[in-house]
């Protein structure tokens, strides 16, 4: 049997939604909201632990800059788990972001989300990794200057 299957906790699934609203709205403070306290971001380049206070702080920063490069909206185009216990699923979400140079075509990529689920409180994210490079892909596009 496949351990990944769709999202069926109707937690998580408020909780991505939630969060795909505000990314694709480009308002980071409430796209910070999922958040823990205390959670790690790591991707090709290393790993980073990050206070939520501290990230929310630089939120705007964070809007600027994906406004200079043309961000127009952002979508979840599929997104399985596997629960790890009870306590904690591995999401994996399947994004679609819309560029102002990439046309209707939107830039796919990958980034799974360790998701606490303990007791009532709603769900948090305490880790995510992006699976590729964004400033790689970015440039690529061409949507930064070169090296």
């Amino acid at each position: 049997m496949d351990p990944k299957v769709k999202v069926t906790d109707p937690r998580i699934k408020k909780l991505f939604s939630d969060y795909e609203k505000a990314f694709s709205d480009l308002d980071f403070k409430k796209s910070a909201e999922p958040f823990a306290d205390t959670f790690m971001s790591a991707g090709p380049k290393g790993v980073i632990a990050q206070d939520k206070n501290e990230f929310m702080k630089l939120s705007g920063q964070a809007a600027e800059f994906y406004r200079s490069v043309g961000q127009e909206s952002a979508r979840i185009m599929a997104m399985t788990e596997i629960q790890i216990s009870h306590e904690y699923s591995l999401i994996t979400v399947h994004w679609g972001v819309k560029f102002k140079r990439t046309g209707d075509k939107p830039v796919e990529f990958d980034v799974s989300y360790l998701v606490q689920k303990i007791g009532a409180d709603d769900p948090k994210i305490i880790l995510f990794i992006a699976h590729q490079d964004e400033e790689e892909a970015m440039k690529k596009l061409g949507l930064l200057g070169k090296k």
